[in-house]
């Protein structure tokens, strides 16, 4: 019963029930149509029939009178004797339908004078009803009246055997061969039905099952991606039906959802990596801080140059772990992606201004080659600062002494920095990598040579969060370019009047 139940809550199931259901309510209905309109029309053949046996038993009153030679004209004689005219119409009709016609014939008070044939009980029909013929000289409508043996289909006609009628004769039939058309007619209905429900029911399931196969199909990939398989695609032909569309947009999730998957694994494997290598460069200041302060607590701190060389290291040693946590809080806000405040000011002014304050061990040989006219960048002046200190700084610790050249242009609807160095350049095996966090080339794997591999990094993600960016050109032995864009300021509208 389980399983049947199982079974009976599918979607197959319920579509292909939910199908048959309203096949079974379309056949009833249109057998209902169908019995409805055969039982009219069985009544409406058996009335006319009724009609032309009562016309036929008309005729054959009259030529019986005729035969006779009747000196008495039909009016008189139904006015005078009633009866007799009763008793005529009884035999006329009766003769006529072979005895197989109930027949009451009543005067104009509505009382029986004749009934044929003889030993049947015919029912009454309802006196309104037989006023009505009488007063409207039509017959009446066709009625089912109920008697001892059965249901009798009745009708009223006038006597008419001058103007005005005279009489109502009655006539009935039993609905017992009309009721036995219908009850067979039903019976096939029924059959015919039943049959068609079964075979819908088998075409039906066998139609949603293989309608709905592209489903299973869909659920199975869904429990591979469920168990962990992102791999697992559905790989049905597209359609423009309702499935092939599910089936398209399930498999474009699928492809989101690895994508996903797969920048989330290499975000967390680049914050691992991230998280090494800061641990690793803060402790190597961290050690030799230590190293320093146990040297002078085992008494170098009483040699006055001792205490100084002491001093000096721990204050360059200092300095280094302050640089590369400043670094570290700058990439943590760009990963962040705080909130910039972009501002319209001139780059001519902003680069000129670092260069003139300059920075350690900076090269004599700088040359400046600026755009005659303000170059005027709409972004965040502070990180602008940031990007031109890196790359000063990168410029001067790795090409030390070497001539630089810093120009400044307006083009292509960007605003460029250009730094040109002429130092030993960079391999091109490291030219790949120089934008990576804690990047250092095989030149400058030592710490007292180079520094934490955060500057082009910070340099480019700043430029990016300003929505430009940097790239890097440099032939080993020939110098390095360092290419910076930046978005231009809006152009101010000229004054109208």
């Amino acid at each position: 019963m389980r399983r049947i139940a199982h079974a009976l809550a599918s979607l197959r199931w319920r579509l292909t029930l939910t199908f048959v259901g309203l096949l079974a309510l379309l056949l009833v209905l249109l057998a209902g149509y169908q019995y409805l309109t055969l039982r009219a029309s069985l009544i409406s053949n058996r009335v006319a029939q009724m009609q032309n046996d009562f016309t036929s038993a008309k005729r054959l009153l009259s030529a019986a009178e005729v035969a006779q030679g009747a000196t008495t004209t039909g009016r008189r004689l139904c006015v005078s004797r009633p009866d007799l005219v009763a008793k005529g119409v009884v035999r006329s009709v009766s003769a006529v339908t072979g005895q197989s016609v109930a027949v009451v014939v009543y005067n104009r008070s509505l009382n029986q004078l004749a009934v044929g044939p003889d030993g049947v009980d015919p029912p009454r029909l309802d006196s309104v009803a037989l006023q009505r013929v009488l007063t409207t000289g039509v017959r009446s409508g066709a009625t089912q009246v109920a008697s001892a043996g059965g249901d009798q289909l009745v009708v009223a006609f006038p006597v008419t055997p001058g103007s005005g009628a005279c009489g109502v004769a009655q006539l009935s039939v039993a609905m017992a061969p009309i009721n036995d058309v219908l009850h067979d007619e039903l019976v096939l209905i029924a059959i015919g039905g039943a049959v068609m429900l079964l075979l819908a029911l088998i075409i039906g399931v066998l139609l949603t099952g293989r309608t709905l196969r592209p489903l299973r199909r869909l659920t199975a990939t869904a429990e591979q991606l469920a168990a962990g398989n992102l791999a697992a695609r559905s790989r049905l032909t597209p359609s423009s039906d309702e499935v092939g569309q599910l089936a398209g947009s399930f498999d474009h999730m699928a492809d989101r959802i690895q994508e996903a998957f797969a920048a989330q694994q290499d975000s967390e494997a680049q914050v691992r990596r991230f998280i090494a290598d800061a641990s690793h460069e803060l402790r190597t200041p961290v050690t030799a801080l230590k190293g320093y302060i146990d040297v002078l607590r085992r008494g170098a701190g009483r040699d006055p140059q001792a205490l100084d060389a002491a001093l000096a290291a721990m204050s360059n040693e200092a300095e280094r772990m302050r640089e590369l946590v400043l670094d570290l809080l700058t990439l943590a806000r760009l990963d962040a992606r705080r909130e910039s405040h972009p501002e319209d000011f001139d780059l001519n002014g902003a680069v000129a201004a670092l260069l003139d304050e300059g920075v350690p061990d900076m090269s004599t040989s700088v040359q400046r080659s600026f755009a005659v006219m303000p170059v005027l960048v709409h972004a965040d002046r502070a990180a602008v600062s940031t990007i031109v200190r890196n790359l000063l700084v990168n410029a001067c610790k790795y090409a030390p002494g070497a001539a630089q050249r810093w120009s400044t242009t307006n083009q292509a609807g960007w605003a460029t920095l250009e730094v040109h160095d002429d130092g030993p350049g960079i391999p091109a095996h490291d030219i790949a990598h120089v934008f990576e966090r804690f990047y250092r080339g095989e030149k400058t794997r030592a710490r007292e040579e180079g520094g934490s591999g955060l500057g082009l990094s910070i340099a480019q993600a700043l430029a990016r969060a300003q929505g430009g960016d940097v790239a890097i050109q440099s032939v080993e032995g020939e110098g390095t370019t360092v290419t910076v864009w930046l978005p231009l300021a809006a152009p101010v509208a000229a004054p109208t009047g």
